[in-house]
């Protein structure tokens, strides 16, 4: 039943997709007034709008004909950046020119992008989260599920940018614009270079390969700088044995020995050089460092609640004093992760990139998450810990840091609060509502 469900709706997706493309809007219009037309005028002896029927049916007719005499030799060179950001609008230079000998008007450019159908398996867990909220039909049809799957796994609003007209041989440069909606992986297959016909009823396209890839990153919110009242804690080597593994520590400069300075730290040769003895100063080995914990685990496919949580990740990381601190993220997905970024280490931007690319990790216990903040709890001054879940482990593991005098500052993403009042009524945690992000987000 799935599979004959999917295979139907599918095939549904092609021909809409298939009309949508090669039909205008006021194509499509003219469409269903041919269609209503040839319902209501079947009896030509009592009614006339069989006269609609034959004239919108030969207006298609003719516009559909005229359509397939499209063609172009304009080319399209795409100047595009190695990422852009969720929810964002992206401007970037189309260079075009016009190899052909007659002048080119009324042209349209759209990005290809690959057509998008959930999978069967995906499609029937859909319908399975969906079994509680949907009555008997709408369970057996699944089509509600199907619409969301199609929603939610939509990476990029496609548009037809209009084109400024082109002499024989000319070369121009212009802007087009592309709406990432998802965070991830873009693969653009090529462009599209296409016209309207005279009626603006139908369009003809010429597809061109040039397949590129583009990072989209998660989606960013405002978020005040947040501040914790830890203390600062030694580590040993300074801020540069964060990044790397020994005892070595950040020179700063040469001064004047004082009364106390160890031993060690004497440079021997600036002190027979000068006749004054004098000592090398390291970078002071107490600073603040902050763990950002991250809450993969859940097994939900095209999870709202997590793809909110990785935008609410990554807007505390872009936010936060990256100078005087240093901030750790902590995730697992594939394996376990810690990323780190503050003085002299692995830029945001990087760390943008490890979360664009973040999985929900549904095969693993979350005691690997809370085994690998224990093993990081002593060096951190404090932590914003991102649940899309809340129950006894991660009770447990919030606990577990405020034993050890580490201040936590919890948020937990969910599509409806009321399910988590009672459970958080013991724990000060800061519920974020989906669709609701950016607003209490500012008022922590």
């Amino acid at each position: 039943m799935i599979r004959r469900l999917h295979t139907l709706y599918s095939k549904t997706e092609y021909l809409k997709s298939w009309f949508s493309r090669r039909f205008s809007h006021l194509g499509r219009v003219l469409l269903l007034v041919c269609a209503l037309a040839a319902v209501f005028g079947v009896n030509v002896q009592r009614t006339m709008i069989f006269q609609i029927f034959t004239l919108s049916f030969f207006l298609v007719l003719v516009a559909y004909l005229s359509s397939l005499r499209f063609r172009t030799r304009v080319s399209a060179t795409r100047v595009l950046p190695d990422t852009c950001i969720a929810g964002s609008e992206l401007h970037y230079q189309v260079y075009l020119e016009n190899q052909g000998v007659k002048a080119e008007k009324g042209l349209f450019y759209r990005e290809s992008v690959a057509f998008y159908l959930p999978t069967p398996e995906e499609f029937r867990q859909a319908r399975d989260s969906d079994s509680m909220t949907r009555n008997f039909f709408d369970r057996q049809m699944g089509y509600y599920s199907w619409l969301r799957l199609l929603r939610l796994g939509r990476l990029v609003k496609e548009e037809n940018v209009p084109l400024p007209s082109l002499a024989p041989g000319e070369i121009r440069k212009t802007e087009a614009t592309l709406l990432p909606l998802r965070r991830g992986n873009l693969y653009l297959n090529g462009y599209v270079l296409g016209r309207e016909d005279s009626f603006g009823l139908c369009r003809q396209e010429k597809a061109t390969h040039a397949a590129t890839k583009l990072l989209v990153l998660p989606k960013l919110y405002q978020v005040p700088e947040l501040f914790f009242s830890g203390a600062r804690k030694y580590h040993q080597g300074g801020i540069t044995a964060v990044q790397q593994q020994g005892d070595a520590n950040e020179f700063l400069a040469l001064r004047e020995y004082v009364h106390g300075d160890p031993i060690k730290h004497m440079d021997w040769k600036a002190t027979a050089r000068t006749q004054t003895p004098i000592v090398r100063q390291y970078r002071d080995e107490y600073f603040s460092r902050y763990g950002l914990i991250l809450d993969s685990f859940t097994t939900t496919p095209f999870s709202t609640v997590f793809e909110e949580a990785v935008s609410v990740a990554a807007s505390i990381l872009m936010s936060q004093d990256s100078v005087n601190a240093i901030l750790d993220l902590l995730f697992v997905g594939d394996e376990c992760v810690t990323c780190t970024v503050g003085s002299g280490h692995t830029g945001r931007q990087r760390m943008l990139e490890i979360l664009a690319s973040v999985q929900t990790c549904g095969d693993k216990p979350f005691a690997q998450l809370a085994g690998l903040v224990k093993k990081h709890a002593s060096l951190l001054s404090g932590v914003v810990v991102v649940f899309i879940d809340f129950d006894e482990k991660r009770k447990e593991l919030v606990a577990y840091l405020r034993t050890h005098k580490i201040p936590v500052l919890v948020l937990l993403l969910t599509e409806n609060k009321d399910d988590y009042q009672k459970i958080i009524s013991d724990f000060p945690v800061n519920l974020i509502e989906c669709g609701k992000v950016e607003e209490q987000l500012a008022r922590l």
